[in-house]
């Protein structure tokens, strides 16, 4: 059976969201009782520390006053990037956490201070300039040293910090991080940080248990990089664990703010320093300059981990295609998703168009608001010229912003042309489609003949209207080779070749 039947060109674009990324270093440091007694000196070895780790947000604890933060942030943050701006201070009872950020990437929003019978915890809170996502970071300094009172103290601390997360939204962004004084796995405040019973809990994304002074943990270690007494500190070598970075369910989720796998690092760790100085030599984690600046800068590590911080488009758009009918342009599109979307501006632009930026508003179609199901949008753009034209989207939110999707392109045959396309498959077994385009209304036929001139079979021979047609050749009855298939239109005529292949 021979089919015959109006061809509609298909040019398709399938456009897969894309999220803007960005990844930005989160540290923490217990910089030792800043600013001391000998700030000048020890701030060179911080800016050895930062100018190699390269945060992009930094929260330390055990810093004693205003002027600390100003002077850490102008002797020695600012020396090394101008963009580094410290958010608001609270002088707590006891030493206190402040936190800086690249102004080029957050803005500070607040630090709100939750008050323990110990020290204070902050909540610093910053929004992503580019993404507008906001990121809660508690920072914590919990009670020192071993035995059950002190587990105890711990507990009660963090008791404080979980009656607070409990009532954040559960899809917020938050960590905690800071000199939490741990020893093993089986505390109480540990075990109390990661209980999934209520919600507001956190995860440890380094998965080690038992006690902590462990040979075997000897790369998580943070506390001391030191084995003798200088300008205050502990001592003893590198053997415990205290100083962590633990994140809500929300950032271990893929999108918004996402923990990057393995990113996380004690930094000037390398495995090979249990029970020793940081700066014995050789050290595979850093340069000798700066494991001696973390020797001597301060009695813990610094710990860091990387967020990918991934901007959700208010609208999915999943396809974009155009379908040429005669003279006319049919646009079909779908979206998976929506939000706030106030509606679509079709733009055309034709091959006349310098490097294609002459685009013109043609048409506009409502959006959907918020979706979470498919959308299907069409506009019929009529009576185009013929030549090249390029389509796209500019799709407008309700505060009236704006995004472009990709072009597509469509091509509208000249009136005084008429072609004929290689047929597909090619070659084939039994079934193939030939496709041909008159320009106006004319006589067509269409035959099929072998290599020698045989006609072999007449697929079209009427009078047509103007257009693009498919015609669909059964072969079922021919043997493999090589045929002719050739099409008049009035007195002028194509043909091409095709291989049947069985």
């Amino acid at each position: 059976m021979i089919l015959i039947k109006k061809i509609i060109l298909i040019t398709v674009i399938f456009l897969w969201t894309i999220f803007p990324q960005y990844t930005h270093k989160i540290m923490t440091y217990n910089i030792l009782n800043y600013p001391g007694n000998d700030p000048n000196t020890r701030n060179q070895f911080f800016s050895t520390i930062i100018s190699s780790s390269n945060p992009d947000i930094l929260v330390v604890q055990e810093i004693t006053s205003l002027a600390g933060v100003n002077l850490f942030l102008n002797n020695v943050l600012k020396t090394i990037n101008s963009s580094y701006q410290a958010g608001d201070f609270i002088d707590g009872p006891d030493s206190d956490n402040a936190i800086f950020f690249k102004s080029n990437f957050f803005t500070f929003i607040s630090n709100t201070r939750i008050p323990t019978s110990l020290r204070d915890i902050n909540e610093f809170k910053l929004v992503h300039n580019f993404t507008l996502d906001t990121l809660r970071i508690f920072s914590v300094h919990l009670k020192a040293s071993s035995g059950t009172n002190n587990e105890q103290q711990r507990l009660a601390e963090v008791n404080v910090l979980r009656n607070y997360t409990l009532t954040l939204n559960p899809n917020s962004n938050y960590i905690v991080l800071g000199d939490f004084n741990f020893y093993s796995s089986n505390e109480p405040a540990y075990q109390r940080l990661l209980d999934q019973s209520a919600s507001g809990y956190f995860t440890d994304v380094i998965n080690i248990t038992g006690v902590w002074n462990n040979p075997a943990y000897a790369i998580h270690h943070t506390q001391s990089p030191r084995v003798r007494a200088f300008g205050g500190g502990s001592t003893g070598g590198l053997d415990d664990r205290f100083d962590l970075i633990l994140f809500s369910p929300a950032i271990i989720q893929q999108g918004g703010i996402t923990y990057v796998n393995n990113s996380y690092t004690v930094y000037g760790n390398d495995g090979l320093h249990y029970n020793d100085s940081i700066n014995r030599m050789p050290n595979y984690a850093v340069p000798q300059s700066v494991a001696d600046a973390l020797h001597y800068a301060s009695d813990h590590l610094p710990v860091f981990a990387l967020l990918n911080f991934e901007e959700l488009l208010p609208v999915e758009l999943i396809n974009f295609t155009a379908k040429i009918i005669d003279q006319n342009i049919l646009l079909t599109w779908e979206t998976a998703s929506e939000i706030n979307n106030y509606g679509f501006v079709i733009e055309r632009a034709s091959n006349s168009s310098a490097d294609k930026i002459n685009w013109q508003s043609v048409g506009f179609v409502p959006g959907n608001g918020n979706s979470n199901s498919p959308r299907y949008y069409e506009f019929l753009d009529q009576n185009i010229p013929s030549g090249k034209i390029f389509y796209r989207l500019k799709q407008i939110d309700n505060d009236g912003s704006f995004k472009y999707s990709d072009h597509i392109e469509v091509e509208i045959k000249s009136a005084n042309d008429f072609k004929l396309f290689q047929n597909y498959p090619n070659p084939f077994n039994s079934q193939t489609i030939i496709s041909y385009f008159i320009p106006q209304d004319n006589f067509v036929n269409l035959k099929i003949y072998d290599v020698i001139g045989n006609e072999i079979s007449t697929l079209v021979n009427e009078y047509q209207t103007a257009g693009y047609y498919d015609i669909n050749f059964e072969s079922s009855d021919l043997s493999s080779g090589i045929y002719i298939y050739k099409i008049f239109v009035g007195e002028n005529s194509q043909h091409k070749k095709m291989i049947i292949l069985k």
